[in-house]
């Protein structure tokens, strides 16, 4: 009472929605239902979002339903059944409240109040099926709460239960309980050939590799299936270290399923690199060549012809090597190697001393695709200008809706009503029927309040739907964010800003909250290991893996890593491959023949989701210098041979 009192002497409605968050936690739920909408009067734009929460703490459901009738905003009316749910359930009707999240399709949340509302073991064990029967069903985040649910309160679970949620759990991100789950399954000797496989997907994207080719060994049927389970063995081995026992494996993979074009074609492609890695560069040829011959539809026999013109290029052969890049842009036009066969064709009849066919191939790599990494190459080598965004300012039609929409929002999330902000957030983020310009205004609204992620999505919508291919449009797509802690880090270790830009962008999108497969986490998409020695390194006070999530400090440890691998290497594509994949495999790639040419090293690079990233980053790069102008520093100087074009979604490489 004297809190309250004390507060509404000072009727700041920030003051007071900080008690009534405090009662509310305390459980002093008359009186933070009172404070609640008394703050809501002095915030009058979040009032509605006020008045549900008040109603979610009061007992009386008279009083709520006055509550209820006051609230205007339709996202927040359609949250009144979830309020109606959380009230029953605070005052301990627990029964009453699973009853209503069911009504309001909680289905989970029912399900956790029903459990610990029902002692009995019979109704239990119902509960117990209903949660094994949503695991099986769903993946993504309603598995994983209901798995979470079973192991806090049925462990252990029975051998075919635990089969369930291991299948579940490998198709809903979670590779150490599916492992777990695979293994007590399989210790009863249940499962499929297709569970088998599961396993040891799961067990390779932890990095158990032996374990993993082991498991894909025991794979034997249906055929299709096994084919490529004794691939994935193989390439297992290969990845454990055991070159030998894999290399001769994926020998036997080719001779025992020689007509299974996707376990065949990705043995011999495996086989190739292995040869490059030692610098067979002759065998590696005459294997990717056997892919392309042999197996013409599979879909690494554009990169295996790709690799092959490489290989002949780099071994003094540059007009076979132009001849097979000018057949592989004419056999697979659609590829994503079509644009980069006909940069290096270009290459390649320069080589030969015919400057007027180079000449060609690169103008038709700039008209084919003008934002491209090769597109930056081709410009490089006729001496003009990459590409040069359409002025135009960064003006929006006015738009009082949104404005308010926007407002309520950013006014949300600074008075910490998190979910409420991402609702409203998310309405605007889905709207459907949006002029481009528009959608535009509510992509320029979110990267207003650093949403940049989202941003980026709701420009890329509006031009595809005819939105001006300008300047303004793409800083929307390529935002920056943060540009403070950019400036500071960049000005710190001597980067170039628009490469801490161009790879932030990369690595998550601009999502601080981003968490990679492999654990990598925030904006930087630093692995809580890297970050841990940093940290340490950089004398931090204390440390907890979460920081991680804080965008100036993935900010700062992103830029010292990069600063660290800038210290080491002198090529771009160099620190962007270290970068992704490790200084190791950069080691390793550096055996290759031909990579002293950075050019050429992005294109040896033998993970294709790593090739992919240095290329990409490069071209984000140069578009960030041409939308935003050279922020450079003395670091920026580090050679680098251009941009990138960004390619659909990482295809999985047979590569280690």
């Amino acid at each position: 009472g004297h809190a309250v009192r004390a507060v509404q002497r000072h009727p700041s409605g920030e003051r007071l929605l900080l008690l009534a968050t405090a009662l509310d936690r305390l459980g002093a739920r008359d009186s933070a239902a009172a404070v609640y909408a008394h703050a809501g009067e002095r915030l009058p734009v979040v009032a509605d979002w006020l008045l549900l929460r008040a109603a979610a703490v009061t007992d009386d459901s008279v009083i709520r339903a006055r509550l209820y009738s006051r609230i205007t905003n339709p996202l927040a009316r359609a949250r009144i059944p979830w309020a109606d749910a959380s009230a029953h359930e605070r005052t301990g009707d627990l029964e009453g409240a699973a009853r209503r999240y069911a009504a309001a399709g909680d289905r989970l949340t029912s399900l956790r109040l029903r459990l610990a509302s029902t002692p009995d073991s019979s109704p239990r064990a119902a509960l117990r099926r209903e949660l094994l029967a949503i695991s099986a069903a769903r993946a993504g985040s309603a598995a994983r709460e209901a798995i979470s649910l079973l192991d806090s309160l049925f462990t252990p679970l029975a051998p075919a239960e635990e089969l369930v949620v291991a299948r579940a759990a490998a198709e809903s991100g979670l590779p150490a309980r599916a492992i777990s789950g695979f293994a007590r399954a399989a210790a009863a000797d249940l499962g499929s050939g297709e569970d088998r496989f599961a396993y040891g997907t799961a067990l390779t994207r932890l990095g158990r590799n032996g374990e993993a080719a082991v498991q894909f060994k025991l794979v034997h049927g249906p055929k299709p299936l096994a084919a490529l389970a004794a691939y994935q063995s193989a390439r297992a081995l290969v990845r454990d270290g055991q070159i030998d026992k894999g290399r001769a494996a994926l020998v036997e993979v080719a001779r025992k399923y020689p007509n299974d074009t996707a376990a065949a074609a990705s043995a011999f492609f495996l086989r190739a690199d292995l040869a490059s890695d030692d610098r067979g560069d002759a065998e590696a040829r005459r294997l990717h060549r056997v892919v392309a011959a042999r197996y013409p539809s599979s879909r690494f026999a554009p990169t295996s012809r790709f690799r092959a013109a490489m290989i002949a290029l780099l071994n003094g052969e540059p007009r076979v090597a132009a001849q097979e890049f000018e057949a592989l842009a004419e056999r697979y036009p659609g590829s994503d190697e079509t644009v980069a066969a006909t940069y290096w064709a270009g290459r390649a009849w320069a080589n030969v001393g015919d400057s007027t066919l180079a000449r060609g191939r690169w103008q038709a790599v700039m008209a084919r695709d003008p934002l491209s990494y090769y597109a930056a190459l081709s410009a490089r080598r006729l001496g003009i200008e990459a590409w040069i965004p359409l002025a135009a300012t960064d003006s929006f039609p006015a738009d009082p809706e949104l404005d308010r929409q926007v407002s309520r929002a950013a006014l949300l999330a600074r008075l910490g009503l998190a979910a409420e902000a991402r609702w409203e957030l998310d309405r605007l983020a889905r709207s459907t029927d949006s002029s481009p310009e528009r959608l535009l205004a509510i992509a320029n609204a979110f990267r207003s309040q650093g949403l940049a992620s989202q941003a980026i999505q709701l420009a890329r919508r509006a031009l595809a739907r005819g939105a001006p291919s300008d300047a303004r449009t793409y800083r929307l797509i390529y935002p920056v964010v943060h540009e403070d802690a950019l400036l500071a880090e960049a000005a710190e270790h001597r980067l170039d800003v628009s490469l801490i830009a161009a790879l932030i962008r990369q690595e998550s999108n601009f999502n601080p909250g981003a968490t990679s497969p492999a654990g990598a986490r925030g904006l930087a998409q630093v692995m809580p290991e890297l970050g841990e020695r940093l940290a340490r390194d950089l004398a931090y006070p204390v440390w907890d893996p979460v920081l991680l999530y804080q965008p100036d400090v993935s900010i700062q440890l992103g830029a010292v890593h990069l600063g660290e691998l800038s210290s080491r290497y002198d090529q771009r594509a160099h620190i962007l491959a270290a970068y992704n994949a490790g200084t190791s495999r950069v080691e390793r790639w550096f055996k290759r023949i031909g990579v002293e040419d950075p050019e050429v090293f992005a294109e040896r690079i033998s993970f294709v989701e790593t090739r992919d990233y240095v290329r990409i980053i490069q071209r984000n790069e140069d578009i960030y210098r041409a939308l935003y102008g050279p922020r450079v520093t003395q670091r920026a100087e580090i050679a680098r041979p251009g941009t990138s074009a960004e390619t659909p979604a990482a295809r999985e490489s047979p590569q280690m």
